[in-house]
């Protein structure tokens, strides 16, 4: 049950990614954060892979490693814009919808449908995202679908959730034609590679078009000015450590047992991030919203062990 582990520390570290971009979205560039953050991610992992030797490269690695790269930059993309206009204890729990997602693409690639266990888990999903999504407000059964509807910030962590859902089996792919270090040291770098051209373009109006939010106070190397205090650095070292470490244990974890077993486990982050929104960021509703991720989360649970 070693792989168990791995799995709960892989989704500690999940919570914490969640919460320390939103709250570093508050002073750095949104393309400047992701950007440095993939980078410092992947010179830890490269660095370590160099280390301990380059793996023998698989075929498939490329198709794999170019996969989830594109998958990863939209998805990076849609979730700095949820978390920077939404609650993260209401945005991110939309994540437990990807394995309703994998069911609905199965069934239209494969004709294969979910069993009895896997509606029963549908079920309680929609059923965490009704009570996650009510509010005192609401007068009419349909109101808190409305409101999830019309949230931007929820809307585009949906969409993450339909992402990672095709991602997963990418990020599976790329581990097994390489290893546990260097496949995501090869991603973040292309990851960090494409949003630091984004930071640097930001002059240019790029930024905001694909961020479309106000760029808060940047690390802007691009004018010219020196950055004397390296300590402004720090948030994208940590977010760059933060991230291998997920990879790294997630990794291990899958190749000890399979996908769907390792992501029910990581699936617990979303519990973490409902009480780090109320202590970090005193959000509001913090046992409904807590009611409604354990829900989602018992639901995804279901779907993943009795697909």
């Amino acid at each position: 049950m070693f792989w168990a582990l791995l799995a709960f520390i892989g989704a500690t570290t999940n919570a914490v990614y969640y919460v320390s971009i939103k709250k570093f979205l508050q002073t750095i560039n949104p393309a400047a954060l992701a950007g440095g953050g993939f980078l410092c991610s992947s010179l830890f992992l490269l660095s370590l892979s160099i280390y301990h030797g380059i793996p023998v490269i698989g075929s498939g690695f490329l198709f794999a490693v170019t996969g989830t790269s594109v998958i990863n930059i939209v998805a990076t993309i849609l979730t700095f814009r949820a978390l920077t206009s939404s609650d993260v204890s209401l945005a991110v729990p939309m994540i437990a919808f990807t394995p309703l997602f994998n069911i609905a693409t199965a069934a239209v690639i494969l004709r294969e449908l979910p069993s009895a266990i896997g509606i029963l888990g549908i079920a309680i999903i929609v059923a965490g995202s009704y009570v996650l999504n009510t509010s005192k407000e609401h007068t009419r059964i349909t109101d808190p679908f409305r409101a999830m509807i019309s949230h931007p910030g929820v809307v585009s962590m949906l969409m993450v959730a339909f992402l990672y859902s095709v991602a997963i089996n990418f990020d599976k792919m790329v581990m097994l034609n390489s290893d546990v270090i260097f496949g995501s040291g090869v991603v973040f770098l292309l990851l960090g590679s494409f949003f630091s051209v984004v930071w640097i373009l930001s002059r240019g109006g790029i930024h905001d078009m694909f961020f479309r939010v106000p760029s808060p106070a940047p690390l802007d190397f691009s004018s010219g000015k020196k950055i004397r205090d390296w300590r402004k650095l720090t948030p994208l070292f940590f977010i760059g450590a933060i991230l291998s470490i997920e990879s790294i244990v997630i990794n291990l974890a899958y190749r000890d047992q399979i996908v769907p077993y390792v992501i029910a486990i990581k699936r617990m982050s979303l519990l973490l991030i409902v009480l780090y929104g109320a202590i970090v960021f005193h959000e509001r509703d913090t046992f409904r919203r807590l009611a409604g991720a354990s829900l989602m989360v018992a639901g995804a649970v279901l779907i993943l062990l009795f697909p």
